[in-house]
């Protein structure tokens, strides 16, 4: 009889990410785990549960405890990080078959293989980020109901007026989440829109990235080439933010490969658009990123 082939190190690690946030979110503390109740409810190999554990804990998502005699696993008890629960909560949101934290319950669904997206290094921003950044994040992660615009774009700018264009762009956002919570098998939502904030530094920068990390879509005002707006856009694209950037309409696009993303031209500080569909186009994309957020609730 032929055995089945070995799962990837993803997939195990998706497994055992899974459990440690339910347990970390049934507990309402930690939710620490040894490696035998790991092995009961998941059904892998001790080897497995090694090799996961410790993927998880070199890439931030799980802290461990070690002792001498644990037979044979490589650490005591195990349990997720603020960042950890993110990306286990995503993985929940997206795959069936939740595990049970009860030993004699049906063991994982087979049919389902999510795979643990690992974070890049240096983790959230240039500064690295806190425990207290993450559990923000997966905090405003968890709103669903909520749809988190934001707005990076310099002061002070030739090219329009600031206020007219914080107002304008939240305006038309606001119809669009208008206009897509009339429509049809619509998952009610309200915007929350906000600009980034200002100036620079290790904390601020820290507070500016995570309020990226966490919004569901960020627009960028690129009119003046601002290195600061720049960077913001970009760690917007690292984290697979959905973004949009927008410009005067007699203002170039940058020459490099964002370039490639779907600019939209304005005229007016934002008051008007030069696409004729802006409007539909606007309310696509918000439909889009809630049925995204739709999938946890």
């Amino acid at each position: 009889m032929s055995s089945s082939p070995p799962s990837p190190i993803q997939v195990i690690a998706a497994q055992v990410l899974r459990l440690l946030t339910q347990a970390r979110v049934q507990a309402k503390g930690r939710g620490e785990l040894d490696g035998p109740t790991i092995t009961e409810i998941t059904g892998l190999e001790p080897h497995d549960v090694n090799d996961g554990v410790t993927l998880l804990h070199d890439s931030g998502y799980v802290e461990w405890v070690q002792y001498l005699e644990t037979v044979d696993y490589d650490f005591a008890q195990a349990w997720v990080t603020p960042a950890g629960r993110m990306e286990g909560e995503r993985l929940s949101a997206i795959f069936a078959g939740p595990l049970q934290l009860e030993a004699a319950a049906t063991k994982t669904d087979k049919t389902a293989q999510p795979q643990v997206s690992l974070p890049p290094s240096p983790i959230g921003s240039p500064y690295g980020f806190s425990d207290e950044d993450w559990e923000h994040i997966a905090q405003v992660r968890s709103r669903t109901s909520e749809l988190r615009v934001v707005l990076g774009y310099q002061f002070i700018s030739d090219h329009y007026d600031s206020n007219a264009l914080l107002r304008n762009v939240g305006g038309m956002f606001e119809r669009a989440v208008e206009s897509y919570n009339t429509s049809r098998g619509a998952l009610k939502t309200k915007l929350v829109y906000a600009p980034l904030a200002a100036g620079y530094g290790e904390h601020l920068f820290n507070e500016i990235a995570r309020d990226i990390i966490a919004s569901d879509i960020a627009v960028f005002e690129t009119s003046d080439m601002n290195r600061n707006v720049m960077l913001e856009l970009g760690v917007a694209l690292t984290w697979g933010t959905r973004v949009l950037p927008i410009k005067h309409r007699n203002r170039p696009k940058p020459p490099s490969d964002i370039s490639g993303q779907t600019w939209a031209d304005y005229e007016q500080s934002a008051e008007a658009f030069v696409d004729n569909d802006h409007a539909e186009k606007l309310i696509r994309m918000v439909q889009r990123a809630v049925a995204k957020k739709g999938r946890a609730r």
